[in-house]
């Protein structure tokens, strides 16, 4: 069964059923009214011959002439029962075209238990009888398959003593009855759904099928690249409105993004060209000053190292930008990343001596991950500096890289110690702008640093996540996306050679 993709359009399959139930319900009510109406015809048929058989009984005081006379009354389908007490005898009085049992076949066979079952539910209510002087209820018998109406009472006279009962056969002509008011209900019924499932498909397609095209049209399309919806097909005037509205935002929203790129590339290319002529400067004092002493030398390096950053980090930021807000696609880099941790690992180390800081490593050197020279190192850099902040004087900052077999993926450990996180807090500390009250109490910042180590992860289709205990935090990132460039360098030559 097709799932819809909101409530309201299952609501609206709801009340279409809904619909269709009550039609089902109604039809029902008219088709048993119906069936009450025609037995109630019936049943004043068989009125006159029971009033009849009354003034036959009140004006002759001779019972072997009413006797008699009770062969002539029965009419069609009727016959009159009596019984005599004093004799003890019974007798049928009924005409030639009277018929006990109609013996059924095919479809009457069929429907004959469903109308017998309606007929049982129909109360025919009562008659007066002026000559007694009472009301006579109207009743129903079966005998067999054959259901019979029912008008008669006891009677006591001076000349007879017993009961007489009139009786109507309405099996046959109800049952003929009962065929075309099922024919009227299922025309009524079929009708009815056939304009309820129009209905449905009109509001269906002009209503809700346009939404859902909207939704997959963007839902297709990147944050940056983004195309108006158009719909050829019949659609009513709001939900035309509200296409036009979606389209119009999604536009303007466009045109913000562009403004924002063409800002962040202006900004980008105004701090480069500055740290660029900074770095270009140190290296000429540098070649100035062959003899300074080596603080100055490795002062003036950390400068460059830093102005070195600086350009790389815009490059990071610029490329998250792009990607998370602008839908593009990341770029196709694979790069060695013990070459390029280890050497952020000496520079970090160097420039915070209160730290001990550690790298090993458990992996193929040839091995290359899939991620930009920028984002890496931006995230490496986020992850110490996150470390140094949260650490005391002389804690253990551990960089490691290793290959999990088992699972096929090359993980990044960044873990120091004299630090821990809430178990609260750990499902929440990768989002934007989000500090805990001991970092803001501890430290500067705005909490974006593991919000764009959590971006880069996603970019490229890995894993990150947190653990800790009582005293050490531990960052691990996870890249299924690697391989060993040794081994495809050797597949690149043997296919040479094969050919």
């Amino acid at each position: 069964m097709k799932k819809y993709k909101n409530n309201q359009s299952l609501l609206m399959l709801c009340a279409h059923s809904l619909f269709v139930l009550l039609v089902l319900l109604t039809t029902l009510l008219y088709g048993s009214s119906r069936m009450a109406t025609y037995l109630r015809q019936e049943a004043y048929q068989l009125f006159p011959s029971h009033i009849w058989i009354e003034e036959t009984l009140c004006q002759n005081d001779d019972f072997e002439d009413v006797i008699q006379f009770l062969q002539m009354i029965p009419q069609d389908n009727e016959y009159i029962y009596v019984y005599d007490n004093e004799a003890g005898t019974r007798a049928i009085y009924y005409n030639d075209s009277t018929v006990m049992n109609t013996q059924y076949a095919d479809m009457d066979e069929l429907l004959l238990p469903v109308l017998n079952s309606l007929l049982k539910l129909i109360d025919l209510g009562n008659v007066y009888n002026a000559y007694i002087d009472q009301q006579i209820d109207i009743q129903l018998a079966e005998i067999e398959n054959s259901t019979l109406i029912e008008i008669g009472h006891k009677i006591e006279t001076d000349d007879f003593s017993g009961e007489i009962y009139a009786y109507r056969n309405v099996t046959k002509s109800l049952l003929e009855e009962f065929k075309n008011t099922l024919g009227q209900c299922f025309v009524i019924f079929a009708l009815s759904c056939s304009f309820i499932i129009l209905n449905y498909k009109l509001m269906r397609n002009a209503y809700y099928t346009p939404l859902e095209k909207m939704t997959e049209h963007y839902l297709k399309m990147s944050r940056f690249h983004l195309e108006p919806f158009t719909y050829d097909k019949q659609i009513i005037p709001e939900v035309q409105k509200t296409v036009n509205a979606v389209n119009k935002t999604m536009l303007d929203l466009q045109e913000g993004l562009k403004e924002s790129k063409s800002f962040l590339d202006e900004m980008v290319h105004e701090i480069k060209n500055p740290a660029h002529n900074i770095k270009n400067e140190i290296e000429l004092i540098d070649d100035i000053l062959p003899d300074a002493d080596e603080e100055i030398k490795t002062r003036l390096q950390s400068v460059m190292n830093e102005t070195t950053n600086i350009t790389s980090l815009l490059s990071s930021i610029k490329i998250i930008y792009d990607m998370n807000y602008l839908g593009a696609s990341p770029p196709d880099s694979w790069l060695n990343p013990i070459e390029k941790i280890q050497s952020i690992y000496e520079e970090y180390k160097v420039k915070h001596p209160d730290r001990q800081f550690h790298f090993k490593y458990h992996i193929n050197p040839n091995i290359q991950i899939w991620i930009d020279p920028g984002s890496i190192e931006l995230m490496i850099r986020n992850l110490l500096d996150n470390a140094i902040k949260y650490s005391k004087d002389g804690s253990i900052i551990f960089i490691g890289i290793r290959e999990h077999k088992e699972v096929n993926r090359v993980l990044i450990d960044v873990i120091n110690s004299d630090s821990s996180i809430e178990y609260n807090n750990l499902g929440k500390i990768f989002g934007k702008y989000y500090r805990t009250n001991r970092a803001k109490a501890q430290t500067d910042g705005i909490g974006i640093g593991l919000w764009l180590v959590h971006s880069i992860a996603e970019i490229y289709q890995a894993n990150i996540h947190v653990q800790s205990s009582t005293n050490t935090t531990g960052f691990v990132f996870s890249t299924k996306h690697y391989k060993d460039v040794t081994q495809e360098t050797n597949e690149t030559d043997n296919k040479a050679i094969s050919s």
